[in-house]
């Protein structure tokens, strides 16, 4: 065959899995996750089987659906991919309507004493009882920015500087410091408030105040900052360092001029993880600011209100009134956390564009 004449056959199709998926398939693999459940629930809610025999009708359902799905999908060769697939959707919309119930009800609840002067007000003449268009949440509001700020003053550097230590010096200690790290992290948020109440407040070094929760909040933020901020400049390229070295710039200069200039935005990202991490905790407040219904916002003079504490107390409380408080002050805190959040992924993002 003249090979000027040969046709040259074209290469086969590249397999690409990652393709979007087709409307049926997406139909498919719906129905596969939430059938069974639906199926499972209203048989247990009209009483036809009891809640083990629904639970095992929904096991029973959900790999027999995933399974079908796999095999429609991808033939025999999906069988186990279907199953596990069909789980996964279940998973993801069961945690989806829990969550979406919560906020709901938070939402539905909250706006019943939602006015501005509750945002403003403190409850220093206010009792359980007293009518809804008294009272407020202005001390608390106060009193969680302040404690919440010092532990980020405190935490947030201590962090960092901990995951320099780890990725950048790596001295004797980092397996050690690396350790107690990882060990911190699975410290119980009521063990932090004990521990800041057994070792300063019951030994009279100091009193029930926000400096105190500030402290307690500082051990469950500190782990969650340092060692997000260790992954994130573990992504900074080896090739940066070896050219600012190569450059003659000592090793301080290259961490403070190289590394961390571009991981500022991955260090953001771990400073608002530590801040979600306990704005919403409420057992360390229990033991370290004790609550208040006057206004304080010095740390270090007496008990001060914060918002966990304030819905804490008020859910407990039996008065229709002091219940309303509450779920307003949880949907306060809930807007708060999602305005928060919002400004810093934008924050974010623009650092990685370099503006």
């Amino acid at each position: 065959m003249n090979p000027q004449t040969q046709t040259l056959q074209s290469p086969p199709a590249p397999q690409r899995p990652w393709r979007r998926k087709s409307k049926n398939d997406v139909l498919i693999v719906v129905v596969a996750s939430i059938a069974p459940g639906l199926i499972a629930f209203t048989a247990n809610a009209l009483e036809i089987l009891s809640g083990f025999l629904a639970g095992v009708l929904f096991i029973i359902l959900q790999i027999s659906a995933g399974a079908a799905a796999g095999v429609i999908h991808r033939g025999r060769r999906g069988l186990s991919d279907g199953v596990l697939i069909s789980a996964i959707g279940f998973a993801i919309s069961f945690v989806a309507i829990m969550m979406s119930s919560v906020i709901w009800s938070v939402a539905t609840k909250g706006f019943e004493a939602l006015k501005f002067q509750f945002l403003i007000q403190n409850n220093e003449f206010i009792t359980p009882t007293s009518p809804l268009g008294y009272g407020g949440i202005g001390h608390a509001i106060l009193g969680t920015l302040i404690i919440v700020g010092i532990a980020t003053l405190i935490s947030v550097p201590i962090g960092i500087a901990t995951a320099v230590y780890i990725t950048e010096v790596r001295g004797r200690s980092r397996v050690l410091v690396q350790g107690l790290v990882q060990a911190m992290s699975g410290v119980p948020s009521v063990v932090a408030g004990l521990f800041i109440f057994a070792t300063l407040i019951f030994t009279n070094i100091s009193e029930y105040n926000g400096a105190m929760g500030a402290l307690a909040y500082t051990i469950l933020m500190l782990p969650t900052v340092a060692r997000t901020a260790e992954e994130v400049l573990r992504l900074v390229p080896e090739e940066l360092r070896a050219a600012a070295l190569a450059l003659g710039a000592s090793r301080a200069r290259v961490v403070s001029m190289v590394v961390i200039p571009t991981a500022k935005a991955g260090l953001i990202t771990a400073m608002l993880l530590g801040i979600a991490r306990v704005v919403g905790e409420t057992a360390p407040l229990v033991f370290t600011i004790f609550g208040s219904a006057k206004t304080n916002i010095n740390p270090v003079d007496g008990p001060m209100a914060a918002l966990p504490l304030y819905i804490f107390n008020g859910v407990r409380q039996p008065f229709a009134p002091e219940q309303a408080r509450a779920y307003s002050a949880a949907l306060v805190l809930l807007v708060l956390v999602i305005i928060f959040f919002t400004l810093a992924r934008v924050l974010s993002t623009g650092l990685r564009k370099g503006k």
